[in-house]
């Protein structure tokens, strides 16, 4: 059995791109929903929502993102700032390659403006990351330190003892390793082909899963740390957010929904995201559009709900 040199790696901007992405498409259930009512309130610039919009876009529980998204490989531990420094400062000629090695010359629709002003795209794509950082991720970041340090000397430990395979095989349910080869999903192959593996775990929902295969010197594995945000309670709030500014000028529920609605939703989806009776959600929305910061749209068949100016800048202003 070949040996495998594996590294461990705290890289805080992949817990947040992670996290950012799973509130925005409302399938994060291991997420706290306070955690992801904020994380939304700070992803309101038009900038940030084109930069995220590509990667919510497709269809799919495996999403392919461009390893543009990380211009620098964490082979160590990697601040978020210099990851983020990285972003604002590339030109990013690679996310054109990057996607045409995923699609071929049929690049989606939703990922041409991005392809046309790769620096424009990779310059806000790292101020998102900048915002979610200064507002709930630091923080969420900090209360998981403890798991994360547990889960660094797990991995010295395993290997210490020589049980590598046993390690890369006990990190998530979606990721076996076998024969020098990682198996995504069970049907997606990543080889290693002589590369090292560096484990990132995440602060993000169960089924949240990163490989990032395209450095020639080592395979990135992002994978959740169960119970990382496990001390995210209400009760658990710094004394800093025990009120909502927001919730004391229009009510809590329609403080939610307006951080809810980053992106269009349907009155289904937003009222299983308030955890409400769609009757309930519809009353609410009422009550917004009434005051002019929500409206309905039609998207084909459906019906959807969607911030206005107005309302995305009072979500601005109490944020």
């Amino acid at each position: 059995m070949a040996v495998v040199e594996v590294r461990s790696a705290q890289v805080p901007d992949l817990s947040m791109l992670s996290v950012t992405l799973q509130s925005l498409l409302g399938d994060g259930k291991g997420i706290p929903r306070h955690l992801r009512l904020r994380l939304l309130s700070v992803m309101h610039t038009p900038a940030g929502r084109a930069a995220l919009r590509p990667m919510v876009s497709q269809p799919g529980r495996r999403r392919q993102i461009p390893s543009a998204v990380a211009p620098l490989t964490p082979v160590a531990d990697l601040p978020i700032d210099v990851q983020v420094d990285a972003l604002r400062s590339n030109h990013n000629d690679q996310l054109r390659d990057n996607l045409v090695e995923i699609y071929g010359d049929r690049v989606p629709q939703v990922w041409r403006a991005a392809a046309e002003q790769p620096a424009r795209w990779s310059r806000s794509l790292g101020d998102v990351l900048a915002d979610v950082w200064d507002g709930p991720g630091r923080d969420a970041w900090s209360r998981s330190r403890p798991a994360l340090d547990r889960e660094r000397r797990r991995h010295e430990d395993l290997a210490a003892r020589g049980a590598t395979h046993t390690l890369l095989n006990t990190l998530s349910p979606r990721i076996r390793f076998e024969c020098g080869t990682f198996v995504l999903d069970g049907r997606v192959r990543v080889p290693l082909r002589k590369r090292k593996v560096v484990l990132a775990p995440m602060i993000s929902a169960p089924d949240s899963m990163v490989v990032e295969n395209s450095d020639p010197v080592a395979v990135v594995v992002g994978y959740p740390l169960s119970g990382a945000l496990a001390g995210w309670t209400p009760a658990g709030l710094p004394d800093r957010e025990s009120a909502d500014p927001l919730a004391t000028v229009i009510g809590q529920v329609r403080a939610d929904v307006l951080r809810l609605l980053v992106l269009p939703l349907s009155m289904s989806a937003l009222a299983a995201e308030l955890n409400c009776a769609p009757s309930t959600a519809t009353h609410h929305c009422n009550t917004l559009a009434a005051a002019g910061l929500v409206e309905r749209v039609r998207q084909g068949k459906s019906i959807l709900v969607r911030r206005t100016t107005r309302g995305a800048g009072l979500v601005e202003l109490f944020s």
